[in-house]
């Protein structure tokens, strides 16, 4: 029997009561607490969380109403119960930053991290980058104030036809002043470039389903079991093997948090000036459009930008990104 199809309707709604369901309210004995206590969110798993604690060992937690969203990396204040072995988060600590994915039915953003330092978004030789999807990271990374790197793998794969397109994309990114760094992941042991870069830092691996960012991390932890999938034969996509964000420590000390595959990214909350801003090669000419609304689109006279793409000093490709995005986004 052929599965039944829902409507927007119906997954709305049933979102709806899976969304009350895992935030209902817990019924806790203030008697059974213990002493208030700062950990880690390691891992969200619906209605309870992993929490690191202080000494390192980690514990599942619930969490009280009306707490907002609690994502991977958060730091929060619990309380170990008496009577079981869960804690209670009581409270969620200051954030420095904030990354989130769509939800395409309710058109909101779902939070993902949170106190990232950087953000490396992963592309691949194979599946072929959505350049498009490359800035949406970018623009994300720059809003923030995170430190966006670009890490090109699967290298081996190189083939003399796609050498010149892929050295094209690695000096867009770089002449604007991104660091980019390219490596094989099954080769990562034997790479100096990658591991500097992560040491005493938060960092998020992001990037589309399929480029490879279980593979790195597997390379940089291969105590750890992760999940590593194929890609597939029909659209030379990567197939999902992470579901949920996971923070992981590195041997050196810095923490790696491994996201679910994302095709696209969270700016649904982000106005076109924001948009425009996160181009850093379009902000520094903002303010020198002959109108003040100038939106930047072929045939607009006296638009600073489509000048600087005329004499390529903004890249055509950027330039079409730039409206992809703000089109999706309409």
């Amino acid at each position: 029997m052929a599965k039944r199809k829902l409507s927007i309707q119906q997954k709305n709604r049933i979102q709806a009561i899976q969304d009350k369901r895992r935030n209902r309210k817990i019924s806790v004995d203030e008697n059974t607490l213990g002493a208030k206590e700062e950990g880690l969110i390691i891992a969200h798993h619906g209605t309870n969380l992993t929490v690191e604690k202080s000494d390192g060992e980690n514990i599942r937690c619930h969490y009280r109403q009306n707490l907002g969203s609690i994502v991977t990396g958060d730091k929060v204040i619990w309380q170990p119960q008496e009577t079981t072995d869960f804690g209670i988060i009581s409270a969620v600590l200051p954030r420095r930053s904030l990354l989130s994915r769509p939800v395409k039915l309710s058109h909101q953003n779902k939070d993902v991290a949170a106190n990232i330092d950087q953000i490396i978004i992963v592309i691949a030789v194979e599946p072929e980058p959505v350049e498009h999807y490359i800035d949406r990271y970018l623009v994300a990374a720059e809003h923030q104030h995170i430190k966006p790197i670009l890490l090109l793998n699967k290298i081996d794969l190189l083939s003399e036809e796609k050498h010149t397109h892929f050295e094209t994309l690695i000096r867009r990114y770089e002449s604007l002043g991104y660091q980019v760094i390219s490596l094989s992941a099954f080769d990562l042991k034997n790479d100096s470039a990658l591991q500097p870069l992560l040491d005493d830092k938060t960092s998020i691996f992001v990037g589309q389903s399929g480029v490879g960012k279980s593979e790195i991390i597997h390379s940089l932890l291969p105590d750890i079991k992760i999940r590593i999938g194929d890609i597939s034969a029909s659209n030379k996509r990567g197939r999902h093997t992470t579901t949920t964000a996971t923070l992981y420590h590195l041997p050196h000390g810095g923490i790696l948090i491994d996201s679910p595959g994302i095709r696209e990214f969270g700016l649904w909350d982000l106005p076109q000036e924001a948009i425009f801003d996160g181009f850093i090669d379009f902000k520094q000419l903002k303010g020198q459009c002959k109108f003040r609304n100038c939106n930047h689109t072929d045939g607009t006279p006296g638009c600073a930008i489509l000048e600087a793409v005329k004499n390529n000093q903004i890249d055509l490709q950027r330039f079409k990104n730039y409206h992809r995005i703000l089109c999706e986004l309409d």
